[in-house]
């Protein structure tokens, strides 16, 4: 979880802005069993959008615009990030976690306890 949140946290500013608290994680599981319900809701105590490997991503907001602007910037992050390895991997920039700080403090957000480096 703190690898995945800072990797898309690190590909553009708006991030750390949008899901401060990060991206949950939970094993592969079948899809559509009581199982993965079960485990995505334990992980939504703690984060908004939780990541389903290898199946897809879960979230949820206040509002339906909410959750899908949530999915959007996570899925644009995860795009560059993408399209940075397919190009071969380099990030020849990136945004530091001095900067992931000060973007959230600009912006009154509190980043996930632990996930920066600061």
């Amino acid at each position: 979880e703190r690898h995945l949140s800072r990797l898309l946290w690190k590909m553009q500013a708006e991030s750390i802005v949008v899901f401060p608290e990060g991206i949950g994680v939970i094993p592969y599981m079948t899809p559509g069993t009581n199982a993965i319900g079960e485990a995505t809701a334990a992980k939504m105590a703690e984060f908004r959008a939780v990541i389903w490997p290898h199946h897809g991503l879960f979230a949820s907001g206040d509002t339906l615009d909410e959750t899908y602007g949530l999915i959007e910037v996570i899925e644009k992050a995860a795009m560059i990030y993408s399209q940075v390895g397919a190009q071969g991997g380099k990030i020849l920039q990136e945004i530091t976690d001095v900067q992931l700080q000060e973007i959230a403090e600009y912006f009154n957000m509190t980043p996930h306890e632990g996930f920066l480096d600061v």
